[in-house]
């Protein structure tokens, strides 16, 4: 009698476990297995995190680029001279910026 009872409980359970393998596998429905990085090539050229922007003097940096990753504090190591007070430099792919507290550019430097 316990049996009887047990056997729905288990069947839902063994779907409920199969179905994220299922979906895996995928079914006759799904799309051909393509090269991911060929399909998203021409989408990741046109992103702007995939490329660099070049800012100049006057120029104001984008907010996410003035957060603490991406400031300097050891800038003797780069070859770049001390920031005046209230700035700070802040490094984005090889190049390096002086920036104000409201974020305008007030310097460029390419360091060494």
């Amino acid at each position: 009698m316990k049996t009887k009872k047990a056997m729905p409980v288990l069947l839902l359970a063994a779907s409920v476990l199969a179905a994220p393998f299922a979906m895996a596998q995928g079914g006759a429905r799904s799309k051909p297995m393509t090269d991911p990085m060929a399909a998203s090539a021409p989408a990741a050229q046109n992103s702007p995190y995939m490329q660099v922007q070049q800012w100049k003097k006057g120029d104001r940096l984008p907010t996410e680029f003035r957060d603490r990753q991406y400031v300097i504090d050891d800038y003797k190591q780069y070859n770049l001279p001390a920031p005046r007070k209230g700035t700070r430099w802040v490094g984005i792919g090889a190049e390096y910026y002086l920036v104000a507290p409201n974020g305008v550019i007030q310097q460029v430097g390419s360091g060494s």
